[in-house]
């Protein structure tokens, strides 16, 4: 039993068994951003819609498994049939995971858990969030930078990332390589296009359910 259906939460829309083209099945999407948003506001709702889309390409998701962007895009994959993996931790006093995850897994630290979450991961979308998403995000560049990313795309999503980016870059603390892999779009629809284009034949992550 998928921990969603043990919690009563997530299930699949009518249509999730529709015929539509389905560009990145079997492909393990990580999206990274805030655990503030409330279901309801823009920013949940924008996460939300993203799981739902990735979802529908066939795509599963991955993120940190509890509340905010992790719980709409769980939510949002799981109302449209998908699966969703949550990497956890116990670390994190007094948070329960999410119920609409699919799938669990359990890290021993905070540096685990962002291992995880990367090395399980064929690409990788990221929202506005704060200091979390921002190490995350700095842990690809820096794997990248190493050579050890392997070609996943890294989509960072919304209109906060291109002053930071920017600003960044300004101050000499990114590289030019860095920077070029960092594609910036508007919505989460042409985050999830651009995954589309790119995203079917590079690099892929380890495999966290061969089921």
């Amino acid at each position: 039993m998928s921990h969603a259906d043990a919690a009563g939460g997530g299930s699949p829309s009518p249509d999730s068994g529709s015929s539509r083209p389905r560009p990145l099945e079997g492909r393990s999407i990580a999206v990274f951003g805030s655990s503030e948003p409330q279901a309801g506001t823009p920013e949940y709702e924008d996460a939300r819609r993203l799981g739902q889309l990735l979802a529908e390409a066939g795509a599963r998701v991955v993120n940190g498994g509890y509340g905010g962007v992790m719980e709409a895009t769980s939510r949002g994959a799981r109302e449209r049939g998908g699966r969703a993996l949550g990497v956890t931790g116990s670390f994190f006093e007094g948070r329960s995971p999410n119920a609409y995850l699919s799938d669990v897994r359990p890290s021993a630290d905070l540096f685990e858990r962002t291992r995880l979450l990367i090395e399980f991961s064929d690409a990788f979308i990221i929202l506005p969030g704060k200091s979390g998403t921002i190490a995350e995000l700095a842990a690809l560049w820096a794997l990248d930078r190493a050579g050890l990313l392997g070609e996943r795309p890294v989509i960072l999503c919304g209109p906060a990332w291109p002053g930071l980016i920017e600003a960044i870059a300004r101050a000499g603390a990114l590289e030019p390589a860095q920077r070029r892999i960092s594609r910036l779009c508007r919505t989460v629809e042409e985050s999830v296009e651009s995954l589309v284009r790119t995203g079917q034949n590079r690099g892929r992550g380890q495999e966290w359910d061969r089921t």
